[in-house]
């Protein structure tokens, strides 16, 4: 990068202008950088693990902010440690603006809490194709609303196919794109859903 594209990405996280002669001339002094094509710096080989080693905590994972955003957490408390982390990036997600990915974690926990019921009734095998593979959440929410012995409430059925709607939309449709009213239009009918389905699935 040239010492101006270095400037324009520095204001564009928020940074002041950069005076570009000082920049350029930095960058020829450290040690950690090395002159590269048409006026351009690129970073020493053998710099980058102490580079790493400097900077390398910021790039880390940042944990994400307890939420209950779309979910309450206190429902799955105690439940499936692997359906909590699922509620915990359903909330982070839509905190952080990422709708599509909100939408799309929101099917896949209502798709596993199908299973788990089924799983904890023991008739998991209603649930397999031919190969032995769970069937595609379409197909399982049609067994689902045709068991007499089960019977979802209107309210959950309506979630479970909404959920589903816009998870594939933001799954498989390319020029879609989720937006925070797509959610929380969903929001209320996927927390009924998985409330019963918990309830029936005997984890609360």
């Amino acid at each position: 990068m040239t010492a101006a594209e270095i400037g324009e990405a520095m204001e564009d996280a928020g940074y002041a202008r950069q005076n570009l002669t000082r920049l350029k001339e930095n960058l020829t002094r450290s040690p950690l950088t090395a002159k590269a094509k048409r006026g351009a710096f690129r970073i020493r080989t053998n710099s980058l693990q102490e580079i790493e080693q400097k900077f390398g905590t910021y790039l880390q994972v940042r944990p994400l902010k307890p939420s209950d955003s779309v979910l309450p957490r206190e429902l799955f408390d105690g439940t499936r440690g692997y359906l909590e982390r699922v509620v915990a990036q359903i909330n982070g997600s839509y905190d952080g603006g990422l709708y599509d990915c909100c939408a799309v974690m929101c099917r896949r926990l209502l798709e596993t809490l199908v299973i788990e019921l089924y799983e904890h009734l023991g008739r998991q095998a209603e649930l397999r194709g031919s190969d032995g593979n769970y069937l595609m959440f379409s197909a399982l929410l049609a067994i689902l609303e045709r068991d007499k012995t089960i019977s979802p409430g209107r309210n959950t059925s309506k979630g479970l196919r909404d959920c589903k709607r816009l998870g594939d939309q933001s799954a498989h449709n390319r020029r879609f794109n989720a937006r925070k009213n797509d959610i929380d239009r969903v929001r209320d009918g996927v927390r009924l859903a998985s409330e019963e389905l918990l309830h029936l699935a005997g984890m609360v």
